[in-house]
């Protein structure tokens, strides 16, 4: 993906970031390492770089959604943990939840 693209879209997810903040929709929370060094909301390539296919990795909130669904990250929703518990095919899982 040449460098015109990965800035244009750093400019798109920065945009939907900004909006998620004025809505409120981003936790007021210290992001920092156990260090205490600051853990910035997103990172990509430096800006005006080239990088190959990073189409596959792409933007948080921006397909192919292998960074997240939303454009926040962990900041907007929190990682959640879910138990889930199998039986037999999906068929037979989805008839014992229902």
């Amino acid at each position: 993906m040449d460098s015109q693209d990965i800035d244009a879209g750093r400019k798109r997810w920065q945009f939907r970031y900004e909006e998620a903040v004025a809505a409120g929709r981003v936790r007021d929370a210290d992001f920092t390492t156990l260090s205490g060094v600051e853990v910035d909301p997103v990172y990509g390539p430096p800006p005006g770089e080239n990088v190959p296919d990073f189409e596959r990795i792409g933007w948080p909130g921006e397909y192919p959604f292998t960074r997240g669904l939303h454009a926040t990250g962990y900041r907007g929703k929190p990682w959640t943990i879910r138990q889930f518990a199998g039986f037999g095919n999906a068929q037979q899982t989805n008839e014992r939840y229902k």
